[in-house]
């Protein structure tokens, strides 16, 4: 009796853990799609893709998906209506927006962002094109199948870029530049969203992509490291042109 009762509570146990590792990851993605709304890559109004394109988009369960969103809508950021499309309902967010790495980023200047994210994101390249592994050389080929897929979907795009970003950030193996580069990533995401709606803008990020990808498949850090450059380079030119457009100041010594 005494056996059966271990092994119940064992089995209870288990499950818990489950069910606590399932709500963790609904909150964490939660979180990534707050922080895209709360940065203004996604606006108000925005219908966001389908639970099954997210699912694929994100590396996760369609259930963890729903979790997600049901979080989200709760809280009023997202509309979900039966037989619509989820849409952004406020931007908003709270505290399911970015954890700052950087206290304040939004306030530092352009061409300094766009040096750190030169310096940490050239390392992590480097440090996961040491022994990468087969799954995340795999997921990354999908998450740029996908993306091809989404050319015509700037919203989707996005979150599959954001996505794309993250598992190189992840498998670099070291969680502080892997949180600092996510917060770099967030800079500005409003101008990025501009620059990826652009005729043409989409397959150019796509090439760079593959470039990357390529040089990581290869094991060569410093080829991962100048193609993330290449890619950062054509990022920031494109988020100063349309912050000049707007009157904006990128550096310091722009301001009055």
């Amino acid at each position: 009796m005494a056996r059966t009762t271990a092994i119940l509570d064992q089995t209870d146990l288990k499950e818990s853990l489950r069910a606590a590792a399932r709500r963790s990851m609904k909150d964490i993605i939660a979180e990534r799609l707050a922080t895209m709304i709360g940065s203004g890559a996604l606006s108000v109004g925005d219908p966001l893709p389908s639970e099954r394109e997210l699912s694929s988009a994100m590396g996760v369960s369609r259930e963890t998906i729903r979790g997600a969103l049901l979080i989200l809508s709760t809280r009023g950021i997202l509309s979900v209506a039966q037989g619509a499309r989820t849409t952004v309902a406020s931007a908003e967010v709270g505290e399911l927006g970015l954890r700052k790495v950087l206290p304040g980023m939004a306030e530092y200047d352009l061409d300094d962002v766009h040096e750190g994210r030169l310096l940490v994101e050239g390392h992590l390249a480097r440090l996961a094109a040491h022994a990468p592994e087969a799954r995340t050389l795999a997921r990354l080929a999908d998450l740029i199948e996908e993306q091809r897929r989404a050319k015509d979907d700037p919203v989707r795009y996005l979150i599959l870029d954001r996505e794309f970003h993250a598992v190189i950030y992840r498998s670099a193996g070291n969680q502080v530049l892997s949180d600092l580069a996510v917060t770099l990533y967030a800079y500005l995401l409003n101008h990025r969203r501009r620059a990826v709606s652009r005729p043409g803008a989409i397959g150019r990020s796509i090439a760079d992509h593959e470039a990357i990808l390529a040089a990581l498949e290869a094991r060569d850090g410093a080829a991962a490291a100048e193609a993330f450059g290449v890619h950062e380079r054509r990022i920031y030119e494109t988020t100063r042109r349309l912050m000049k457009t707007d009157g904006h100041p990128t550096t310091g010594g722009d301001q009055p």
